[in-house]
């Protein structure tokens, strides 16, 4: 009799077993799937949007992008920052446009602002 119920106990453990891999398999499988489903980035975007936290804790917003003027596409950037609101037409990287828009009183200024 107690033979039966070690086997029926050993029956039990290695069910729960079969079902628990078979449970995690299925979760994994769907995990991985989802994955493939994310969107990748490359060179042909035209819009970009810069985000964050100004060494004053002030947040900015800038967003760079391209506008085809007179046959060329120059840089243009929309900011939201301490300095204020505006569009600047500007050849400077990003990390350069946030610390200008960071500071209260920068002047920010277009690229051909003396033509």
């Amino acid at each position: 009799m107690y033979k039966a119920c070690a086997i029926s106990a050993n029956f039990q453990n290695v069910m729960r077993l079969l079902v628990s891999i078979a449970l995690l398999s299925s979760a994994f499988a769907w995990a991985a799937k989802t994955d493939s489903t994310k969107t990748v980035l490359g060179n042909n975007e035209e819009t970009f949007v810069f985000t964050g936290m100004c060494p004053n804790g002030e947040p900015y917003r800038l967003v760079s992008y391209q506008k085809s003027v007179g046959g060329l596409s120059p840089s243009y950037y929309d900011y939201d920052a301490p300095v204020g609101k505006g569009t600047v037409q500007s050849d400077a990287t990003p990390r350069v446009m946030a610390v200008r828009v960071c500071r209260k009183l920068a002047e920010i200024i277009n690229t051909n602002y003396w033509e």
